[in-house]
């Protein structure tokens, strides 16, 4: 198999249509254009644009006649979208590709130059994490909080799992006996400082916060971390999802 024809199959596996595959992977061969890993690059930031779809219809279906609040939605998607393309820069494997095709491409980095453009050797890493320090809003507005709520005490361990799943940590029974046997020593109407709290890490570190509601079949939840914009779309749809119904285990 050529280069070329390697590098077609390669972007045709992320999508790209046929003609596409096969100009960009021209490109690459002919001019040295990095083409496959724009594409995948590019490919990641459009499924983070596309995500925000669902949240915004929530955020907005309400409406608003406050010149204020539009202002503030339009900050806070400024801001998911750096935080996003940054964290993309410095992971390129967050994407959803399978190991064994993210094994195959290339990825990228954020590399440090001189006043001249001489490359310096120095990656900037992680970048993202910083970013809150240089907006005095963006605390406030974005904390750590990925998602905040409650769901039924008996769909605790399968949101458990499923949260584990999302940032690839393999939940087992002794991670779930851990939080069963603290859950009852917990009380949602104290601080969350006060609430039992275990970490979640995988490819991305979260810290699930859970409290019981004493006298009720509920439990809070508060998970916290620095995820990127459709990792936080998707555990809020979680947490909707684990209110609203109760998970029946299959036989």
């Amino acid at each position: 198999m050529t280069d070329a024809e390697m590098l077609v199959r390669l972007l045709t596996a992320l999508g790209a249509g046929a003609d596409d595959a096969r100009g960009w992977a021209e490109s690459e061969v002919r001019e040295g254009f990095p083409q496959l890993a724009r594409y995948r690059l590019l490919r990641a930031l459009a499924q983070d644009v596309q995500a925000w779809d669902a949240v915004t219809v929530a955020a907005l279906r309400y409406g608003t006649s406050q010149a204020e609040d539009v202002i503030d939605i339009a900050r806070a998607v400024a801001r998911e979208t750096t935080f996003s393309v940054l964290y993309r820069l410095s992971d390129p494997d967050s994407d959803d590709l399978p190991v064994d095709l993210q094994r195959q491409l290339p990825g990228w980095a954020l590399v440090e130059t001189t006043p001249v453009g001489e490359l310096t050797g120095r990656v900037l890493g992680a970048v993202y994490e910083d970013l809150n320090t240089l907006d005095p809003g963006a605390e406030a507005a974005r904390d750590t909080t990925v998602a905040a709520g409650w769901i039924w005490e008996t769909n605790l361990r399968p949101f458990c799992e499923s949260l584990a799943a999302e940032v690839a940590y393999d939940f087992d029974d002794s991670d779930w006996l851990a939080i069963d046997t603290a859950l009852p020593g917990t009380d949602d109407e104290q601080p969350l400082s006060a609430w039992y709290v275990y970490p979640l890490v995988g490819r991305r570190r979260v810290e699930l916060h859970v409290a019981q509601s004493v006298g009720g079949g509920e439990v809070s939840v508060s998970v916290q971390g620095a995820v990127d914009g459709p990792t936080r779309s998707r555990v809020a749809l979680l947490l909707d999802v684990m209110a609203r119904y109760r998970m029946i285990a299959s036989e």
